[in-house]
């Protein structure tokens, strides 16, 4: 059964990694509702990118396999439920804002 889920991947701060990102979930026929990304505050080399999906968990586990082989992603993780997305979104909002 389909439900939402929050996706958080910390990787270089690439121009092309997102575009890989929803290039994987593309394919795969992941439903993206909403995506932040912004570069870390004190390395503008690294980043982190939060994004709210619908899929089902079988589905989520293989989008974050395939999202952490990528070169530039260090860690990607996932959490039931767009809760999370907007407690994450508002506290890296307040970050760029700072």
């Amino acid at each position: 059964m389909k439900q939402d889920f929050t996706l958080e991947i910390h990787s270089d701060n690439n121009f092309s990694v997102i575009n890989r990102i929803v290039n994987i979930l593309n394919r795969r026929r992941v439903r993206i509702k909403r995506l932040l990304a912004h570069e870390a505050e004190d390395d503008f080399r690294r980043g982190t990118a939060v994004l709210l999906l619908v899929a089902t968990e079988d589905m989520m586990e293989k989008v974050k396999n395939q999202v952490e082989k990528l070169i530039e992603v260090e860690q990607a993780l996932y959490y039931t439920g767009s809760a999370l997305y907007c407690e994450l979104s508002a506290k890296h909002s307040a970050i760029e804002n700072a």
